[in-house]
């Protein structure tokens, strides 16, 4: 089954016309690929199961056809997410996880998102149903600290692209496409 939605998560303090989201957004409408992009809840006082309830919401049904994407805050949203989508759908398949700037562990200049860590389904049972995998990071993230992603990378066994100068994927940074997610996405 090919690509036919897209749900992307923002990240601590975003919104759904921040940074890339739209980009991509226009990017895979002509393919046919529908990209939802939901305000996650109170996003500058993000609540762990808040915003885990409202990306299973997003998601909804998974299937071969659905990619999850998340940035930032947003990584670990989808992994709880999808974590408990599976839960809710025993025999569902997810066709594709892409996580930007990600991470499973406290993000030491954010200890007040500590909790999105507690409690995270296994990444390797997560990763026998999901059928690509990607982690993408900056080679400077200032945010979150590069070797947190790689447990992300290995425990999902994921594909992982480096894109340097990237810094956090922020409008900010300079960030406000990104062909190399939107070139995998179009792949599957």
């Amino acid at each position: 089954m090919s690509l036919h939605r897209v749900v992307v998560l923002h990240g601590y303090t975003a919104h759904p016309g921040k940074h890339w989201f739209g980009w991509l957004r226009d990017e895979l409408a002509p393919r046919g690929v529908a990209v939802e992009v939901p305000a996650l809840p109170d996003t500058d006082d993000p609540r762990a199961d808040a915003w885990t309830d409202a990306a299973v919401a997003a998601i909804g049904r998974v299937d071969a056809g659905t990619a999850v994407v998340g940035h930032s805050l947003g990584t670990i949203t989808a992994i709880r997410a999808v974590g408990r989508a599976f839960a809710d759908q025993p025999d569902a398949r997810l066709g594709s996880l892409a996580l930007v700037a990600s991470f499973v562990d406290p993000v030491p200049i954010y200890p007040e998102l500590d909790p999105f860590t507690v409690g995270l389904p296994a990444l390797d049972a997560l990763a026998a149903r999901i059928d690509r995998r990607l982690v993408v990071r900056s080679d400077d993230d200032p945010e979150v600290p590069i070797a947190l992603t790689a447990p992300v990378a290995g425990g999902l066994d994921a594909e992982l692209t480096v894109v340097p100068g990237a810094g956090h994927f922020c409008e900010s940074d300079g960030v406000t496409a990104l062909p190399v997610l939107a070139d995998w996405l179009a792949r599957g």
